[in-house]
């Protein structure tokens, strides 16, 4: 592979796992690779990437040398470094940055919205012992998810622009609320039915997340082929 080829092609910066911040290629923004060229010519293998193993790190393992990293992100369809599969450490961090809030869960819709009244996405709710910012409303499961604060169940809370109230039952932490239910045929839906099982916000990132753990890898012997055949493409 050519140096000199890809030394003008758009970096994007990927925080490590000790926090440290590198700047790698960005290959996608580029240009879309035809993958019909490149399957052509491939022979793939699978392998199942350890807690804590970055694309480099494997791309070492696998054909001793780090820098064909990116043949991972081609080959298995990965646009983003941060596709790549998470390890328990980085993982938890993702989801207390994506789930931060609160769930306040009442009896009924009508409880987070009726015809004359509903909580606003945004505004302020309060309780006797806490206060927030809605960060989403969801009648059809009947809860708000509030960030900030520590709610608690059987506390009135009010919104501070819509002045509705209720008094939730529960209070639980946006990642465990349930996301959809699903059956052993795999079909999900949003209400709850015999025979389907619920499953988490953070157990449905958990399961996508242990996806990614298996990879597609060209064959070491290949690998300098499809290099070529990737040059071809990008310059055509």
């Amino acid at each position: 592979m050519s140096a000199e080829y890809f030394k003008n092609f758009p970096e994007i910066s990927y925080k490590l796992d000790d926090g440290k911040v590198v700047n790698v290629k960005d290959f996608f923004r580029k240009s879309k690779i035809e993958q019909e060229a490149v399957n052509a010519l491939v022979e793939y293998s699978k392998y199942e990437i350890q807690d804590g193993e970055r694309p480099d790190i494997v791309a070492a393992k696998l054909y001793g040398q780090q820098h064909l990293h990116w043949t991972f992100l081609l080959v298995n369809d990965i646009e983003n470094y941060y596709d790549w599969h998470k390890d328990n450490r980085t993982f938890e961090r993702y989801i207390d940055k994506k789930f931060p809030g609160q769930l306040a869960i009442g009896t009924q819709s009508t409880d987070i919205l009726t015809s004359s009244s509903k909580f606003l996405l945004g505004e302020k709710v309060t309780s006797v012992s806490s206060e927030g910012r809605i960060i989403e409303v969801s009648p059809l499961e009947k809860r708000i998810c509030i960030e900030g604060g520590n709610f608690v169940a059987n506390e009135l809370i009010t919104g501070s622009v819509s002045g509705k109230s209720f008094t939730p039952t529960s209070i639980i932490e946006q990642r465990d609320g349930i996301k959809y239910y699903k059956n052993s045929d795999g079909l999900k839906r949003n209400t709850e039915l015999s025979g389907f099982t619920s499953v988490t916000f953070y157990e449905d990132e958990f399961e996508l997340n242990e996806e990614k753990r298996i990879i597609k890898f060209i064959k070491p012997e290949l690998i300098r082929g499809v290099v070529e055949k990737f040059n071809e493409v990008m310059s055509g």
